[in-house]
């Protein structure tokens, strides 16, 4: 011990150094395993940038069978409208299910046989938010064979004209495809 130097002051410069290393290796242990990265909200296309959209990939490998089974023009379209139930509905005279099927049809530009037992079922909602809501209605859209989904994906509309509902889908198709390339 030096001179001058008192015996507490020692003790405490040690337990000073000790908490240090241990706060340093906490932080270190927490950022590389605890901390996770944030949710994928998106495929960060041009078009989802546009408006506050969501897609997920539920099943990759479901997915890849999903996108091989189109282009061979084995899917099924269904497709629903759901009206506001509190107030009067205004999507009921701006579009059509038929409309809604020829804006995906014409999207995946191939023809629907529906002669194969193992085919894509195309599940869509066009549904309607209450006058408050931040978006006047919602497409949800998902891609399923024999019930299992292996894509799914929500785009808020921002009006119901028709440029605005084709854009939605067109989106849709563009994030399907492009998550097939990538996995």
């Amino acid at each position: 011990m030096r001179r001058g130097t008192r015996q507490s002051q020692l003790i405490n410069n040690w337990f000073s150094l000790a908490t240090i290393i241990l706060v340093s290796i906490t932080l270190t242990l927490y950022v590389k395993y605890i901390v996770k990265k944030p949710p994928r909200l998106h495929s960060s296309l041009e078009c989802q940038l546009n408006t506050n959209t969501y897609d997920k990939i539920i099943n990759a490998k479901l997915l890849n069978i999903q996108a091989s089974l189109i282009k061979e023009g084995r899917y099924v379209l269904d497709g629903g409208i759901l009206e506001v139930l509190n107030q009067k509905s205004l999507i009921k005279e701006k579009i059509k299910i038929s409309q809604m099927d020829r804006f995906f049809m014409q999207e995946l530009n191939i023809f629907a046989s529906n002669r194969s037992k193992k085919f894509v079922k195309i599940k869509y909602e066009l549904i309607e938010n209450e006058k408050d809501a931040q978006s006047p209605a919602v497409l949800k859209t998902s891609f399923r064979i024999n019930g299992k989904e292996g894509f799914i994906m929500n785009t808020d509309l921002l009006s119901y004209n028709e440029t605005t509902i084709k854009a939605a889908v067109s989106c849709t198709i563009k994030a399907f495809n492009h998550n097939v390339t990538k996995n």
